[in-house]
Protein backbone atom coordinates (compact mmCIF):
# COMPACT_ATOMS: atom_id res chain seq x y z
CA UNK A 1 0.00 0.00 0.00
CA UNK A 2 3.19 2.56 -0.39
CA UNK A 3 2.52 3.36 -3.65
CA UNK A 4 -1.25 3.49 -3.51
CA UNK A 5 -1.00 6.03 -6.12
CA UNK A 6 0.87 4.31 -8.67
CA UNK A 7 -1.48 1.21 -8.53
CA UNK A 8 -4.97 3.47 -9.23
CA UNK A 9 -2.92 5.63 -12.13
CA UNK A 10 -2.47 1.36 -13.38
CA UNK A 11 -6.26 0.42 -12.83
CA UNK A 12 -7.38 3.25 -14.50
CA UNK A 13 -5.05 2.43 -17.53
CA UNK A 14 -5.87 -0.89 -17.38
CA UNK A 15 -9.91 0.25 -17.23
CA UNK A 16 -9.76 2.49 -19.74
CA UNK A 17 -8.13 -0.14 -22.38
CA UNK A 18 -10.67 -2.78 -20.98
CA UNK A 19 -13.45 -0.14 -21.96
CA UNK A 20 -12.07 0.72 -25.04
CA UNK A 21 -11.59 -2.48 -26.34
CA UNK A 22 -14.98 -3.46 -25.30
CA UNK A 23 -16.79 -0.05 -26.94
CA UNK A 24 -14.59 -1.13 -30.42
CA UNK A 25 -15.86 -4.40 -30.83
CA UNK A 26 -19.86 -2.98 -29.70
CA UNK A 27 -20.27 -0.03 -31.71
CA UNK A 28 -19.43 -0.03 -35.55
CA UNK A 29 -18.99 3.64 -35.99
CA UNK A 30 -16.24 5.77 -34.48
CA UNK A 31 -18.03 8.83 -33.58
CA UNK A 32 -20.76 6.61 -31.80
CA UNK A 33 -17.73 4.68 -29.94
CA UNK A 34 -16.37 7.34 -28.69
CA UNK A 35 -19.83 9.12 -27.48
CA UNK A 36 -20.03 5.59 -25.68
CA UNK A 37 -16.77 5.62 -23.71
CA UNK A 38 -17.20 7.95 -21.13
CA UNK A 39 -21.02 6.04 -19.90
CA UNK A 40 -18.98 3.01 -20.11
CA UNK A 41 -16.50 4.06 -17.95
CA UNK A 42 -18.40 5.25 -15.15
CA UNK A 43 -20.61 2.10 -15.57
CA UNK A 44 -16.79 -0.38 -15.22
CA UNK A 45 -15.67 1.74 -12.51
CA UNK A 46 -18.96 1.90 -10.74
CA UNK A 47 -19.31 -1.51 -10.70
CA UNK A 48 -15.17 -2.08 -9.37
CA UNK A 49 -15.96 0.39 -6.87
CA UNK A 50 -19.27 -1.97 -5.77
CA UNK A 51 -17.71 -4.66 -5.82
CA UNK A 52 -15.29 -3.65 -3.55
CA UNK A 53 -17.16 -2.34 -1.35
CA UNK A 54 -19.19 -6.00 -1.19
CA UNK A 55 -15.76 -7.49 -0.55
CA UNK A 56 -15.11 -5.35 2.27
CA UNK A 57 -18.27 -5.32 3.94
CA UNK A 58 -18.11 -9.71 3.56
CA UNK A 59 -14.65 -9.87 5.00
CA UNK A 60 -15.30 -7.52 7.86
CA UNK A 61 -18.25 -9.43 8.98
CA UNK A 62 -16.34 -13.21 8.31
CA UNK A 63 -12.97 -11.71 10.23
CA UNK A 64 -15.79 -10.74 13.33
CA UNK A 65 -16.85 -14.51 13.87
Amino acid sequence: MNDIGIHLALFFAIGFAIVLSSALFAERDDAKMWKSVPKRLIVFFGGCALLAAIVLVIEHTVARV
